[in-house]
Parts: C-alpha cells; sequence; structure tokens
C-alpha cells in the first residue's frame, strides 16, 4: 500500500515540477510575482513531510485497516487537486499575471487546503478512538486556529491577509520539518 501512496507524491512532485518548468519556459509571457510561488513551495513541503511522515508507517497496523488505506487515498486525491491548482497550467502566447492566477483561483485552492487539513483531522482522531489515546488538547486548539486561518485566506482578497499567513505557513511547516529532523 505505501508504494501506491509513494507513486502518488512522485505524480504530484512531478506535477508540480512541470508546472513550474512551463512558467519559465513561457517567462517572457509571465508577470511573475512570489504569492504563488510561495503557495507552490508550501505545498512542496507539505508533500515531502507527508512522504518522510509515511516511512514511520510503513510498518504500521494502520496499513491492515481498510478504513485508514481509504481515508489517507482520499487525503492523497485532495493534495493532488491543490498540487494541480497552486500553479496555471495552460500558458498561451499572451501575458498572465501570476498574482492574478492567484487571487482567481486562491478559493478553490485554499478551500482544498482547508479540506485537506479537516481530512487530516478525521484521521488522527478515527486513530486516537481506536487507539484510545488521551486528547491532546494543545494539538486539537492549534489545528482549531489553522483550520479558522485557512478559512480566512479561502473568502479573504486582501493580499496583506495571505501575505503574512502564507509566510507563517511556510515558517511552521519549517519548523515542523525541522523538529523531526533532530
Amino acid at each position: 500500500m505505501v508504494t501506491l501512496f509513494t507513486i502518488v507524491y512522485g505524480l504530484m512532485l512531478t506535477d508540480l515540477f512541470f508546472s513550474f518548468h512551463k512558467l519559465i519556459r513561457k517567462r517572457k509571457y509571465i508577470k511573475w510575482h512570489w504569492l504563488p510561488l510561495l503557495a507552490a513551495w508550501y505545498l512542496f513541503l507539505i508533500i515531502l513531510k507527508n512522504w518522510w511522515d509515511m516511512t514511520s508507517l510503513e510498518s504500521s497496523i494502520e496499513w491492515m485497516n481498510i478504513v485508514y488505506f481509504l481515508a489517507y487515498g482520499h487525503l492523497l486525491f485532495l493534495i493532488f487537486l491543490a498540487v494541480s491548482t497552486v500553479l496555471p497550467d495552460d500558458i498561451q502566447q499572451n501575458e498572465i499575471s501570476l498574482k492574478d492566477y492567484y487571487f482567481s483561483n486562491h478559493r478553490y485552492f485554499w478551500g482544498l487546503m482547508t479540506s485537506i487539513v479537516v481530512l487530516t483531522i478525521v484521521i488522527s482522531s478515527f486513530k486516537q478512538l481506536h487507539h484510545t489515546t488521551p486528547v491532546n488538547y494543545y494539538n486539537l486548539f492549534a489545528v482549531s486556529i489553522y483550520i479558522i486561518l485557512l478559512i480566512i485566506l479561502t473568502i479573504s482578497k486582501k493580499y496583506w491577509v495571505h501575505s503574512v499567513l502564507l509566510v507563517l505557513f511556510v515558517v511552521l511547516v519549517i519548523i515542523e520539518i525541522l523538529n523531526k529532523g533532530f
């Protein structure tokens, strides 16, 4: 089962790399902006972090449960949709503004990210119930704040809101990665 998920994560990275490659190839038609590029890097980090986390699940009993398998499969589907949305795919011979692209797709992208986090919470809650693990209220509070911030990004079209929150999210995922690595 882990092999399937590895293949899908590889396809996600391939899609992300190919979208970025197309931007570079058509660079004279691109009006560059940092916000969608940072969102793409944020997804890149999440994919790598999740892929790394899967290595600890490889021998876990969770993979023997069809409910976990289906839940993780749906999670992969949502992440793949987010990857497919973060950067433009169809770049013609006319100029495209990455900032305009980002804000024309922000509801879809951040709605997907909200769905990803909610599904992750459902999976974690199921694990806690299944293993009778005590509830971590600090983690629950932090994730609740994260969901509220994701909803704000889904709703808001304010540039400064997206700038501050996206930078915050990237910093937090980097801190999470560094905490796992040391």
